[in-house]
């Protein structure tokens, strides 16, 4: 104790205590340091209790948007994991187009966007998470379930499923048809990425997707088969900075990053 009432006074240059008559007695200088430091620890233990909320969330809130077909897998397990890092976090989830989530995130509204495909966003912070691929949904009755790997000009002879390409999948597809002089059969076509597999299952026709939708909907009449040629695509985390709620985006950019890092069976 000695030893560190000497070093406190040689680090402050004042005189703290005096000797006198075998007793140690606070000095002046003393009393007035005392009268300073004793809210010290309240003060420490209010910023202990603030750190501990900021770690688990507590008043805090995430507002997440996302494309549909990242939610089932991606999404909703990053969300699980997020809520176990920090489990007072509130978080809201919509889905919606990249366009729609860029004008959510410019308007104060939306904390964190994932998208798929090229985003034109220079005053955001853009963050490539994953990468996704296309492949086949083709039915078993068709000889082309029995292959290995299917080609874009095998596909183009049979009847289709498509979708819209003002989505981004609908828009890859489409420009990896037209690079090889190829068009889509046209007749059914899909204004949500989500009804494609149903229709193609009540169809018996083929369909490309991306390979997150192709595992969401595991269609005992239908094979997933991956193309001869693969055509990927970015994955992009999206927000503005600064943001609000910047811990718990950053936990679930983390997050979605090492899900989407793992290998994928074809």
């Amino acid at each position: 104790m000695s030893r560190h009432l000497r070093d406190f006074e040689a680090a402050s240059g004042l005189t703290l205590f005096v000797l006198e008559r075998g007793r140690v007695w606070p000095t002046t200088e003393a009393d007035a340091l005392y009268s300073e430091s004793r809210f010290l620890q309240d003060g420490i233990a209010r910023l202990q209790t603030r750190i501990g909320n900021l770690r688990e969330g507590t008043g805090s809130k995430l507002s997440v948007m996302s494309v549909g077909f990242m939610v089932p897998q991606y999404v909703a397990c990053a969300t699980s994991r997020l809520m176990d890092r920090m489990p007072k976090l509130h978080v809201s989830l919509d889905i919606a187009t990249a366009s729609r989530q860029l004008e959510g995130i410019r308007a104060g509204h939306v904390d964190l966007g994932i998208m798929a495909g090229r985003i034109a966003a220079e005053d955001m912070d853009i963050w490539q998470i994953g990468k996704g691929r296309l492949v086949a949904l083709v039915p078993k009755h068709l000889p082309l379930a029995r292959r290995e790997r299917a080609t874009l000009p095998d596909i183009a002879e049979l009847q289709t499923v498509d979708t819209v390409t003002k989505g981004p999948i609908g828009r890859i597809l489409d420009e990896a048809m037209r690079a090889r002089s190829l068009t889509n059969d046209g007749t059914i076509m899909c204004h949500s990425l989500m009804a494609v597999p149903h229709m193609a299952d009540a169809l018996g026709r083929v369909a490309i997707v991306d390979e997150f939708t192709a595992r969401a909907h595991p269609y005992r009449s239908l094979r997933v088969v991956p193309l001869a040629e693969p055509i990927t695509f970015p994955i992009f985390a999206a927000s503005l900075s600064p943001s609000g709620s910047r811990v718990a985006s950053d936990h679930l950019i983390e997050i979605m990053q090492d899900l989407l890092e793992r290998p994928k069976a074809d």
